[in-house]
Protein backbone atom coordinates (compact mmCIF):
# COMPACT_ATOMS: atom_id res chain seq x y z
CA UNK A 1 0.00 0.00 0.00
CA UNK A 2 2.65 2.54 0.99
CA UNK A 3 4.78 1.68 -2.04
CA UNK A 4 1.91 2.24 -4.48
CA UNK A 5 0.78 5.51 -2.88
CA UNK A 6 4.36 6.76 -2.79
CA UNK A 7 4.84 5.85 -6.45
CA UNK A 8 1.60 7.65 -7.33
CA UNK A 9 2.77 10.72 -5.41
CA UNK A 10 6.11 10.76 -7.25
CA UNK A 11 4.27 10.58 -10.57
CA UNK A 12 1.80 13.30 -9.63
CA UNK A 13 3.91 16.06 -8.08
CA UNK A 14 5.60 17.40 -11.25
CA UNK A 15 2.57 17.29 -13.55
CA UNK A 16 0.81 20.56 -12.67
CA UNK A 17 3.40 23.33 -12.43
CA UNK A 18 5.51 21.10 -10.15
CA UNK A 19 2.66 21.28 -7.57
CA UNK A 20 3.56 24.91 -6.95
CA UNK A 21 -0.11 25.88 -7.25
CA UNK A 22 -2.81 25.61 -4.56
CA UNK A 23 -4.92 22.74 -5.94
CA UNK A 24 -2.16 20.28 -6.93
CA UNK A 25 -0.32 21.16 -3.73
CA UNK A 26 -3.45 20.32 -1.74
CA UNK A 27 -3.72 16.93 -3.46
CA UNK A 28 -0.04 16.20 -2.79
CA UNK A 29 -0.39 17.23 0.87
CA UNK A 30 -3.42 14.97 1.30
CA UNK A 31 -1.50 12.04 -0.18
CA UNK A 32 1.45 12.75 2.10
CA UNK A 33 -0.86 13.02 5.11
CA UNK A 34 -2.32 9.63 4.22
CA UNK A 35 1.20 8.17 4.08
CA UNK A 36 2.03 9.61 7.50
CA UNK A 37 -1.19 8.28 9.06
CA UNK A 38 -0.53 4.84 7.59
CA UNK A 39 3.01 4.91 8.99
CA UNK A 40 1.68 5.86 12.42
CA UNK A 41 -0.88 3.07 12.24
CA UNK A 42 1.53 0.40 10.98
CA UNK A 43 5.02 1.62 11.93
CA UNK A 44 8.14 -0.33 10.98
CA UNK A 45 10.06 -1.77 13.88
CA UNK A 46 12.99 0.53 13.28
CA UNK A 47 13.67 3.62 11.26
CA UNK A 48 17.42 3.51 10.60
CA UNK A 49 18.15 7.19 11.12
CA UNK A 50 21.11 8.74 12.90
CA UNK A 51 20.30 10.83 15.93
CA UNK A 52 21.35 14.00 14.17
CA UNK A 53 18.65 13.52 11.54
CA UNK A 54 16.00 12.80 14.17
CA UNK A 55 16.93 16.02 15.97
CA UNK A 56 17.05 18.04 12.73
CA UNK A 57 13.67 16.71 11.61
CA UNK A 58 12.16 17.46 15.00
CA UNK A 59 13.43 21.05 14.90
CA UNK A 60 12.14 21.58 11.35
CA UNK A 61 8.66 20.35 12.31
CA UNK A 62 8.45 22.05 15.70
CA UNK A 63 9.76 25.51 14.85
CA UNK A 64 6.72 26.61 12.78
CA UNK A 65 4.33 25.27 15.43
CA UNK A 66 6.14 27.09 18.23
CA UNK A 67 6.05 30.27 16.17
CA UNK A 68 2.25 30.02 16.12
CA UNK A 69 1.84 29.90 19.90
CA UNK A 70 0.16 33.08 21.25
CA UNK A 71 2.41 35.34 23.32
CA UNK A 72 1.37 38.22 25.60
CA UNK A 73 1.65 41.60 23.89
CA UNK A 74 4.07 42.82 26.52
CA UNK A 75 6.43 39.99 25.62
CA UNK A 76 6.38 39.73 21.83
CA UNK A 77 6.96 43.44 21.33
CA UNK A 78 10.40 43.01 22.94
CA UNK A 79 11.41 40.07 20.78
CA UNK A 80 14.09 40.73 18.12
CA UNK A 81 12.66 42.55 15.12
CA UNK A 82 9.12 42.83 16.51
CA UNK A 83 9.19 46.38 17.96
CA UNK A 84 8.77 48.02 14.54
CA UNK A 85 5.55 46.09 13.90
CA UNK A 86 4.25 46.68 17.44
CA UNK A 87 4.62 50.42 16.92
CA UNK A 88 2.77 50.17 13.61
CA UNK A 89 -0.11 48.36 15.33
CA UNK A 90 -0.13 51.00 18.08
CA UNK A 91 -0.38 53.74 15.48
CA UNK A 92 -3.30 51.93 13.86
CA UNK A 93 -4.94 51.40 17.27
CA UNK A 94 -5.25 47.63 16.85
CA UNK A 95 -2.74 46.23 19.34
CA UNK A 96 -3.93 42.71 20.32
CA UNK A 97 -3.60 41.28 23.80
CA UNK A 98 -1.77 38.24 22.47
CA UNK A 99 0.05 37.57 19.26
CA UNK A 100 2.22 34.72 17.92
CA UNK A 101 5.88 35.20 17.18
CA UNK A 102 5.25 34.75 13.44
CA UNK A 103 4.48 38.06 11.77
CA UNK A 104 2.09 36.32 9.34
CA UNK A 105 0.60 33.28 11.11
CA UNK A 106 -1.33 31.89 8.12
CA UNK A 107 1.89 31.89 6.03
CA UNK A 108 3.70 29.94 8.77
CA UNK A 109 0.83 27.47 8.94
CA UNK A 110 1.03 26.94 5.18
CA UNK A 111 4.80 26.51 5.39
CA UNK A 112 4.35 23.79 8.03
CA UNK A 113 1.82 21.94 5.86
CA UNK A 114 4.21 22.07 2.90
CA UNK A 115 6.88 20.44 5.07
CA UNK A 116 4.69 17.36 5.52
CA UNK A 117 5.21 16.40 1.87
CA UNK A 118 9.00 15.80 1.84
CA UNK A 119 9.03 14.51 5.42
CA UNK A 120 6.34 11.90 4.64
CA UNK A 121 8.20 10.79 1.51
CA UNK A 122 11.47 10.46 3.41
CA UNK A 123 10.04 8.53 6.38
CA UNK A 124 8.02 6.15 4.25
CA UNK A 125 10.68 5.55 1.58
CA UNK A 126 13.52 4.81 4.00
CA UNK A 127 11.39 2.13 5.67
CA UNK A 128 10.75 0.27 2.39
CA UNK A 129 12.62 -2.91 1.39
CA UNK A 130 15.70 -2.31 -0.74
CA UNK A 131 14.19 -3.62 -3.97
CA UNK A 132 11.12 -1.41 -3.74
CA UNK A 133 13.20 1.63 -2.92
CA UNK A 134 15.38 0.84 -5.93
CA UNK A 135 12.28 0.82 -8.14
CA UNK A 136 11.30 4.25 -6.85
CA UNK A 137 14.79 5.50 -7.69
CA UNK A 138 14.38 4.17 -11.22
CA UNK A 139 10.96 5.83 -11.40
CA UNK A 140 12.61 9.15 -10.55
CA UNK A 141 15.13 8.63 -13.36
CA UNK A 142 12.28 7.86 -15.77
CA UNK A 143 10.36 10.98 -14.66
CA UNK A 144 13.45 13.15 -15.15
CA UNK A 145 14.03 11.70 -18.64
CA UNK A 146 10.38 12.30 -19.50
CA UNK A 147 10.61 15.91 -18.38
CA UNK A 148 13.83 16.38 -20.37
CA UNK A 149 12.25 14.88 -23.48
CA UNK A 150 9.21 17.14 -23.09
CA UNK A 151 11.55 20.11 -22.77
CA UNK A 152 13.32 19.16 -26.00
CA UNK A 153 9.97 18.92 -27.80
CA UNK A 154 9.07 22.37 -26.45
CA UNK A 155 12.28 23.80 -27.86
CA UNK A 156 11.61 22.24 -31.24
CA UNK A 157 8.00 23.48 -31.33
CA UNK A 158 8.77 27.09 -30.38
CA UNK A 159 7.73 29.54 -27.71
CA UNK A 160 4.00 29.19 -28.51
CA UNK A 161 4.02 25.40 -28.40
CA UNK A 162 0.89 23.78 -26.89
CA UNK A 163 3.34 21.45 -25.14
CA UNK A 164 4.09 24.34 -22.77
CA UNK A 165 0.54 24.02 -21.40
CA UNK A 166 -0.06 27.75 -21.25
CA UNK A 167 3.29 28.66 -19.68
CA UNK A 168 4.40 31.87 -21.43
CA UNK A 169 7.57 32.34 -19.42
CA UNK A 170 11.05 31.47 -20.68
CA UNK A 171 9.89 30.53 -24.17
CA UNK A 172 13.49 30.07 -25.35
CA UNK A 173 14.22 27.34 -22.80
CA UNK A 174 13.11 23.83 -21.91
CA UNK A 175 10.84 23.94 -18.85
CA UNK A 176 8.87 20.66 -19.00
CA UNK A 177 5.81 20.89 -16.77
CA UNK A 178 7.66 23.31 -14.49
CA UNK A 179 7.23 27.09 -14.58
CA UNK A 180 10.92 27.95 -14.34
CA UNK A 181 13.82 26.45 -16.32
CA UNK A 182 16.05 26.51 -13.25
CA UNK A 183 13.69 24.21 -11.39
CA UNK A 184 13.61 21.71 -14.25
CA UNK A 185 17.41 21.92 -14.20
CA UNK A 186 17.24 21.13 -10.48
CA UNK A 187 15.34 17.91 -11.18
CA UNK A 188 17.78 16.92 -13.94
CA UNK A 189 20.93 17.48 -11.88
CA UNK A 190 19.44 15.40 -9.06
CA UNK A 191 18.84 12.46 -11.39
CA UNK A 192 21.97 12.73 -13.56
CA UNK A 193 24.42 11.08 -11.09
CA UNK A 194 21.87 8.31 -10.46
CA UNK A 195 21.49 7.40 -14.12
CA UNK A 196 25.28 7.60 -14.54
CA UNK A 197 25.58 5.18 -11.64
CA UNK A 198 23.15 2.73 -13.24
CA UNK A 199 25.03 3.06 -16.52
CA UNK A 200 28.34 2.28 -14.80
CA UNK A 201 26.73 -0.65 -12.97
CA UNK A 202 25.46 -2.14 -16.25
CA UNK A 203 28.81 -2.13 -18.04
CA UNK A 204 29.97 -5.74 -18.28
CA UNK A 205 27.63 -6.91 -15.53
CA UNK A 206 25.69 -10.12 -15.75
CA UNK A 207 22.22 -10.82 -14.43
CA UNK A 208 23.63 -11.44 -10.99
CA UNK A 209 26.21 -9.69 -8.89
CA UNK A 210 28.71 -12.50 -9.26
CA UNK A 211 32.19 -11.42 -10.32
CA UNK A 212 33.59 -14.88 -11.16
CA UNK A 213 33.88 -14.27 -14.91
CA UNK A 214 36.85 -13.58 -17.13
CA UNK A 215 37.25 -10.43 -19.18
CA UNK A 216 36.52 -12.41 -22.35
CA UNK A 217 33.29 -13.75 -20.85
CA UNK A 218 32.31 -10.24 -19.83
CA UNK A 219 32.88 -8.92 -23.32
CA UNK A 220 30.97 -11.84 -24.82
CA UNK A 221 28.03 -11.23 -22.48
CA UNK A 222 27.16 -7.89 -24.11
CA UNK A 223 23.99 -9.23 -25.68
CA UNK A 224 20.37 -9.86 -24.94
CA UNK A 225 18.84 -8.27 -21.86
CA UNK A 226 22.16 -7.08 -20.44
CA UNK A 227 23.05 -5.23 -23.61
CA UNK A 228 19.58 -3.73 -23.84
CA UNK A 229 19.85 -2.48 -20.27
CA UNK A 230 23.14 -0.81 -21.07
CA UNK A 231 21.63 0.88 -24.13
CA UNK A 232 18.59 2.05 -22.16
CA UNK A 233 20.69 3.71 -19.45
CA UNK A 234 22.96 5.25 -22.08
CA UNK A 235 19.92 6.70 -23.87
CA UNK A 236 18.44 8.01 -20.61
CA UNK A 237 21.76 9.65 -19.75
CA UNK A 238 21.92 11.33 -23.13
CA UNK A 239 18.32 12.60 -22.94
CA UNK A 240 18.78 14.02 -19.43
CA UNK A 241 22.09 15.65 -20.34
CA UNK A 242 20.75 17.27 -23.54
CA UNK A 243 17.60 18.35 -21.72
CA UNK A 244 19.78 19.99 -19.06
CA UNK A 245 21.71 21.89 -21.75
CA UNK A 246 18.50 23.23 -23.29
CA UNK A 247 17.14 24.49 -19.99
CA UNK A 248 19.75 27.22 -20.58
CA UNK A 249 20.29 27.36 -16.83
CA UNK A 250 23.89 28.43 -16.20
CA UNK A 251 23.96 27.03 -12.68
CA UNK A 252 22.24 23.84 -13.83
CA UNK A 253 24.68 23.18 -16.69
CA UNK A 254 27.70 24.02 -14.54
CA UNK A 255 26.54 21.71 -11.74
CA UNK A 256 25.74 19.03 -14.30
CA UNK A 257 29.38 19.17 -15.42
CA UNK A 258 30.46 18.91 -11.78
CA UNK A 259 28.14 15.93 -11.30
CA UNK A 260 29.64 14.13 -14.31
CA UNK A 261 33.16 14.74 -12.98
CA UNK A 262 32.34 13.50 -9.46
CA UNK A 263 30.47 10.48 -10.81
CA UNK A 264 33.49 9.59 -12.97
CA UNK A 265 35.78 9.80 -9.95
CA UNK A 266 33.56 7.43 -7.94
CA UNK A 267 32.38 5.05 -10.66
CA UNK A 268 35.25 4.73 -13.17
CA UNK A 269 37.22 2.24 -11.09
CA UNK A 270 34.12 0.17 -10.24
CA UNK A 271 32.57 -0.46 -13.66
CA UNK A 272 30.23 -3.42 -13.40
CA UNK A 273 30.73 -3.54 -9.63
CA UNK A 274 34.35 -4.74 -9.53
CA UNK A 275 35.83 -2.82 -12.47
CA UNK A 276 35.51 -5.74 -14.83
CA UNK A 277 37.73 -4.07 -17.45
CA UNK A 278 40.56 -3.28 -15.06
CA UNK A 279 42.88 -0.31 -15.42
CA UNK A 280 42.14 0.04 -19.13
CA UNK A 281 38.43 0.44 -18.44
CA UNK A 282 39.11 3.06 -15.79
CA UNK A 283 41.37 5.07 -18.12
CA UNK A 284 38.89 4.86 -21.00
CA UNK A 285 35.99 5.94 -18.77
CA UNK A 286 37.90 8.91 -17.42
CA UNK A 287 39.02 9.86 -20.93
CA UNK A 288 35.41 9.77 -22.15
CA UNK A 289 34.30 11.97 -19.26
CA UNK A 290 37.13 14.41 -19.96
CA UNK A 291 35.99 14.66 -23.57
CA UNK A 292 32.41 15.30 -22.46
CA UNK A 293 33.53 18.00 -20.04
CA UNK A 294 35.63 19.71 -22.71
CA UNK A 295 32.69 19.59 -25.09
CA UNK A 296 30.29 21.04 -22.52
CA UNK A 297 32.53 23.98 -21.62
CA UNK A 298 31.66 26.04 -24.74
CA UNK A 299 28.05 24.84 -24.48
CA UNK A 300 27.87 26.42 -21.05
CA UNK A 301 28.84 29.73 -22.58
CA UNK A 302 26.69 29.39 -25.71
CA UNK A 303 23.44 27.91 -24.44
CA UNK A 304 23.10 29.29 -20.92
CA UNK A 305 20.76 32.24 -21.12
CA UNK A 306 21.20 35.54 -19.38
CA UNK A 307 19.99 35.42 -15.82
CA UNK A 308 16.83 37.47 -15.41
CA UNK A 309 18.05 38.70 -12.04
CA UNK A 310 21.64 39.32 -13.08
CA UNK A 311 23.68 40.80 -10.27
CA UNK A 312 20.49 41.68 -8.38
CA UNK A 313 20.61 38.23 -6.78
CA UNK A 314 23.61 39.27 -4.71
CA UNK A 315 21.86 42.45 -3.59
CA UNK A 316 18.88 40.34 -2.56
CA UNK A 317 21.15 38.00 -0.60
CA UNK A 318 22.82 40.93 1.18
CA UNK A 319 19.43 42.35 2.12
CA UNK A 320 18.30 38.89 3.28
CA UNK A 321 21.31 38.72 5.59
CA UNK A 322 20.15 42.04 7.04
CA UNK A 323 16.71 40.49 7.55
CA UNK A 324 18.24 37.49 9.33
CA UNK A 325 20.19 39.77 11.64
CA UNK A 326 17.09 41.86 12.43
CA UNK A 327 15.08 38.85 13.66
CA UNK A 328 17.89 36.62 14.96
CA UNK A 329 17.75 34.24 16.81
CA UNK A 330 13.99 33.50 16.61
CA UNK A 331 13.23 34.46 13.02
CA UNK A 332 10.25 36.29 11.54
CA UNK A 333 8.20 33.13 11.05
CA UNK A 334 8.55 30.34 8.54
CA UNK A 335 6.93 31.24 5.23
CA UNK A 336 6.85 34.99 5.91
CA UNK A 337 9.81 35.95 3.72
CA UNK A 338 7.95 37.45 0.71
CA UNK A 339 6.05 39.98 2.82
CA UNK A 340 8.75 40.68 5.42
CA UNK A 341 11.45 41.26 2.80
CA UNK A 342 9.59 44.27 1.37
CA UNK A 343 10.84 46.33 4.30
CA UNK A 344 14.47 45.42 3.52
CA UNK A 345 14.33 45.31 -0.28
CA UNK A 346 16.96 47.57 -1.90
CA UNK A 347 15.63 50.38 -4.06
CA UNK A 348 17.90 49.21 -6.86
CA UNK A 349 15.94 45.92 -7.06
CA UNK A 350 12.58 46.57 -8.73
CA UNK A 351 9.42 44.48 -8.54
CA UNK A 352 8.13 42.04 -5.94
CA UNK A 353 10.71 39.53 -4.70
CA UNK A 354 8.85 36.40 -3.66
CA UNK A 355 11.91 34.25 -2.89
CA UNK A 356 15.45 34.84 -1.66
CA UNK A 357 16.98 32.78 -4.51
CA UNK A 358 18.89 31.04 -1.75
CA UNK A 359 16.87 28.41 0.09
CA UNK A 360 19.12 28.39 3.14
CA UNK A 361 19.07 32.16 3.69
CA UNK A 362 15.30 32.19 3.34
CA UNK A 363 14.94 29.43 5.93
CA UNK A 364 17.27 31.26 8.31
CA UNK A 365 15.25 34.45 7.85
CA UNK A 366 12.06 32.70 8.89
CA UNK A 367 13.34 30.14 11.40
CA UNK A 368 16.40 31.74 12.98
CA UNK A 369 18.88 29.81 15.10
CA UNK A 370 16.87 26.55 15.46
CA UNK A 371 16.77 26.13 11.67
CA UNK A 372 20.49 26.93 11.49
CA UNK A 373 21.15 24.13 13.99
CA UNK A 374 18.98 21.75 11.92
CA UNK A 375 20.87 22.58 8.72
CA UNK A 376 24.26 22.05 10.41
CA UNK A 377 23.09 18.67 11.76
CA UNK A 378 21.94 17.54 8.32
CA UNK A 379 25.26 18.58 6.77
CA UNK A 380 27.17 16.81 9.54
CA UNK A 381 25.24 13.56 9.09
CA UNK A 382 25.62 13.83 5.31
CA UNK A 383 29.40 13.99 5.61
CA UNK A 384 29.45 11.15 8.17
CA UNK A 385 27.37 8.94 5.89
CA UNK A 386 29.76 8.95 2.92
CA UNK A 387 32.46 6.55 4.27
CA UNK A 388 29.82 3.91 4.97
CA UNK A 389 28.18 4.35 1.55
CA UNK A 390 31.52 4.08 -0.28
CA UNK A 391 32.54 0.97 1.67
CA UNK A 392 32.58 -2.46 0.11
CA UNK A 393 34.61 -4.31 -2.52
CA UNK A 394 31.93 -5.24 -5.07
CA UNK A 395 29.09 -2.80 -5.62
CA UNK A 396 25.61 -3.96 -6.53
CA UNK A 397 23.20 -1.92 -8.64
CA UNK A 398 21.54 -0.51 -5.54
CA UNK A 399 24.96 0.59 -4.29
CA UNK A 400 25.54 2.58 -7.49
CA UNK A 401 22.07 4.10 -7.15
CA UNK A 402 22.77 5.03 -3.53
CA UNK A 403 26.05 6.76 -4.37
CA UNK A 404 24.33 8.59 -7.24
CA UNK A 405 21.64 9.75 -4.83
CA UNK A 406 24.30 11.15 -2.51
CA UNK A 407 25.85 13.09 -5.38
CA UNK A 408 22.40 14.32 -6.41
CA UNK A 409 21.87 15.69 -2.89
CA UNK A 410 25.16 17.56 -3.13
CA UNK A 411 24.26 19.09 -6.49
CA UNK A 412 20.77 20.21 -5.47
CA UNK A 413 22.22 21.65 -2.26
CA UNK A 414 24.72 23.69 -4.26
CA UNK A 415 22.00 24.79 -6.69
CA UNK A 416 19.87 25.93 -3.76
CA UNK A 417 22.57 28.46 -2.91
CA UNK A 418 21.55 30.44 -6.00
CA UNK A 419 17.90 29.46 -6.43
CA UNK A 420 14.87 28.18 -4.53
CA UNK A 421 14.56 24.58 -5.76
CA UNK A 422 13.70 23.20 -2.33
CA UNK A 423 10.72 25.55 -2.06
CA UNK A 424 9.23 23.86 -5.15
CA UNK A 425 7.08 20.93 -3.91
CA UNK A 426 8.07 18.52 -6.70
CA UNK A 427 11.80 19.06 -6.23
CA UNK A 428 11.49 18.94 -2.44
CA UNK A 429 9.71 15.59 -2.82
CA UNK A 430 12.39 14.16 -5.10
CA UNK A 431 15.13 15.49 -2.82
CA UNK A 432 13.49 13.62 0.08
CA UNK A 433 13.52 10.41 -1.99
CA UNK A 434 17.24 10.89 -2.71
CA UNK A 435 17.84 11.36 1.01
CA UNK A 436 15.98 8.09 1.75
CA UNK A 437 18.13 6.27 -0.83
CA UNK A 438 21.31 7.78 0.59
CA UNK A 439 20.57 6.94 4.25
CA UNK A 440 18.96 3.56 3.56
CA UNK A 441 20.74 0.86 5.65
CA UNK A 442 21.66 -1.25 2.64
CA UNK A 443 23.64 -4.43 3.21
CA UNK A 444 25.29 -6.03 0.14
CA UNK A 445 24.25 -9.65 -0.56
CA UNK A 446 27.86 -10.86 -0.44
CA UNK A 447 28.19 -9.61 3.13
CA UNK A 448 24.97 -11.35 4.14
CA UNK A 449 26.15 -14.60 2.53
CA UNK A 450 29.47 -14.46 4.41
CA UNK A 451 27.62 -14.09 7.69
CA UNK A 452 25.34 -17.03 6.92
CA UNK A 453 28.32 -19.25 5.98
CA UNK A 454 30.05 -18.27 9.21
CA UNK A 455 26.91 -19.09 11.17
CA UNK A 456 27.03 -15.69 12.80
CA UNK A 457 24.05 -13.73 13.90
CA UNK A 458 23.47 -10.37 12.18
CA UNK A 459 25.37 -7.58 13.80
CA UNK A 460 23.21 -5.33 15.93
CA UNK A 461 22.79 -1.83 14.52
CA UNK A 462 25.23 0.73 15.90
CA UNK A 463 23.77 2.36 18.95
CA UNK A 464 25.45 5.64 18.22
CA UNK A 465 23.82 6.68 14.99
CA UNK A 466 22.74 4.28 12.27
CA UNK A 467 19.67 2.58 13.75
CA UNK A 468 17.59 4.39 16.29
CA UNK A 469 14.32 2.85 17.54
CA UNK A 470 11.30 4.31 15.82
CA UNK A 471 9.45 6.52 18.35
CA UNK A 472 6.20 5.94 16.43
CA UNK A 473 6.32 2.22 17.23
CA UNK A 474 5.67 2.59 20.98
Amino acid sequence: GRFLVLGLLLLFVPLFRASNRPLPLLVAELLSLGLLLYTLRFPPQRLPLPRGLWLAGGLILLVPLLQLLPLPGGLWQHLPGQAHYYQALQTAGVVPDTRPLSLIPYATEQAWLRLLLPIAVFLVAIGLPTERLRRLGLLLIAMAAGQALLGLLQIGDGADSPLRFGNRLMGDSAVGTYVNRNHLAGLLIMSLPMVLGMLAASVGRGDTDSSEHTLRQRLASLGGLRYHRLLIYAALTLVILIGLVFTRSRAGIGLGMLGILLAAMLFAHRLGGRNVYGLLGTVLALGLVAAVEIGLAPVLERFSGADALGDERWEINAATLHTIGEFFPLGSGMGTYPEVFRRFQPQTVPGFINRAHNDFLEWLSGGGLPIAVALVLILWEYCRRWPRVLDGEAWTRFHFLQVGAGLGLLLIGLHSLVDFNLHIPANATYCALLAALFWHPYQPPAQRRRRRRAGALPEPPPASSEAIPNPFAD
